[in-house]
């Protein structure tokens, strides 16, 4: 679009603009939201061996601590869209980030199992706030060619939290003790709520769909390189469907692709959460060092790290159909080898890489589920779209938490892993029948 040429609709405001170095430093800003939220909530999978030891409880007590997250995490997931969509995204961000920061770094002094769950369950609801509020900003913040990539740069930090959530717990629970670690967490969460109130702008999709001022949108667009953009005459009227109700997202149009998307996020946070909570204690449980455990967890995000992005640069090129397809497809070739050698001796280093290849996959299909959804859902009922999502999901966390200690405690590593590999079958199958996949360029 040349300088001075009004666009031809609100979305041209941004889509017809380059990709600014100032949208992709608020990108990296509000993405850094992510990151802590995948430090904080898996610092409780790093905490868990030394927690059991030093409180003499067995796995099955602590399931409650660990389903009382993802029970906050639900609710969170599906108002913080809601409260995104109506009173802005970077009010929903703010609060949900300093909801979870604080606590998470209360969770640092409490001795009964019954403080951690309350914690737990408080921290949850802004864990799961995050998620929606941040894929909203990162698709408003970015030109529709690249916003594909940019959700998935965004969300591929939970598993870059737990990479880093994973070094300082191998760094800091052999010394100062799980005490600290979530001291550490929530203190940084924190400091980043602050620098989010001070830094980001709310976004320019949001305000013009709410009838901002022009002053209030210009003043938006300078924050993010774009002060000589042309707004349509319209920008000003509110009349992009900001007051849609939740019950949008079930319309004939989006129902079928809402149902099979809700089915991906469920069971690909089945598997998520089942390795976030257990793979630790696991590890430990085979002989490893509460250090070695919890770099086995650093190797499965960090897998999902490499995958994820790779993933979002094939997305771009050939679409999300068969990217998401391949990924899911590998991950049950990887957790069913991992559970055919699961008595198998292997050395160290190969069964990390396994675990990495396997959570590699889960991750990457978990974090494209976020693009896809950000694609399925229109600008006005897009946050509201993605926390219903992530809501659902919540469900299969909270599954994943309940049953797993079960599941764990009865059929051990290789029952976790068949587990695995059945449930992103599911997922494999919804990826395949959902009709608004990312397109190919």
């Amino acid at each position: 679009m040349a300088l001075g040429e009004a666009p031809s609709s609100v979305a041209g405001v941004i889509d017809d603009r380059p990709w600014g170095w100032r949208q992709k430093l608020l990108l990296a800003l509000v993405s850094l939201t992510i990151l802590l939220d995948g430090f904080d909530n898996q610092s409780l999978g790093f905490a868990l061996p030394s927690l059991m030891r030093d409180w003499g409880l067995p796995k099955a007590a602590l399931g409650s601590a660990l389903a009382a997250a993802q029970v906050g995490m639900l609710i969170g997931a599906i108002s913080g869209g809601v409260v995104g969509d109506r009173f802005g995204r970077k009010a929903a961000l703010v609060a949900s980030t300093t909801l979870f920061g604080a606590g998470t770094l209360l969770i640092g002094f409490v001795h009964t199992p019954l403080q951690l769950a309350s914690l737990r369950f408080a921290a949850g609801l802004g864990l799961g706030a995050a998620f929606p509020t941040v894929a909203a900003l990162a698709a408003e913040f970015t030109p529709a060619r690249h916003r594909s990539l940019a959700v998935i740069l965004s969300i591929v930090c939970v598993p870059l939290g737990g990479v880093v959530g994973g070094m300082a717990a191998s760094a800091i629970l052999p010394v100062m003790g799980w005490q600290a670690l979530f001291v550490l967490a929530g203190a940084c969460t924190l400091a980043l709520a602050l620098l989010l109130m001070l830094a980001v702008p709310e976004s320019v999709t949001f305000l013009l769909s709410n009838g901002a001022s022009p002053a209030v949108v210009l003043r938006s667009l300078r924050r993010m390189g774009l002060g000589d953009a042309v707004l349509p005459e319209r920008a000003a009227a509110r009349s992009q469907g900001a007051a849609a109700p939740l019950s949008a997202v079930w319309a004939p149009a989006l129902r079928a692709d809402s149902m099979l998307l809700w089915a991906a996020f469920f069971f690909s946070l089945v598997s998520v959460y089942a390795a976030f909570n257990w793979l630790p204690t696991l590890l430990a449980e085979s002989g490893l060092s509460v250090a070695q455990a919890a770099e086995g967890l650093a190797a499965f995000n960090m897998g999902g790290v490499v995958t994820a992005l790779l993933g979002g640069a094939l997305m771009a090129r050939f679409g999300s159909r068969w990217v998401m397809a391949a990924m899911a497809l590998v991950a049950v070739g990887a957790a069913a080898t991992l559970a055919l050698l699961a008595n198998v001796h292997l050395p160290l280093a190969a069964t990390f890489a396994l675990i990495a290849i396997e959570g590699g996959c889960v991750n990457g299909v978990q974090t494209s589920l976020y693009a896809l959804a950000s694609n399925i859902y229109p600008a006005p009922t897009r946050a509201r779209g993605v926390g219903m999502a992530t809501g659902i999901g919540r469900l299969g966390a909270i599954s994943s938490a309940l049953l797993g200690a079960v599941v764990v405690g009865a059929l051990g590593m290789a029952g976790f892993h068949w587990a695995i590999a059945g449930v992103m079958v599911v997922v494999l199958a919804a990826i395949a029948l959902i009709v608004r996949h990312v397109p190919s360029r």
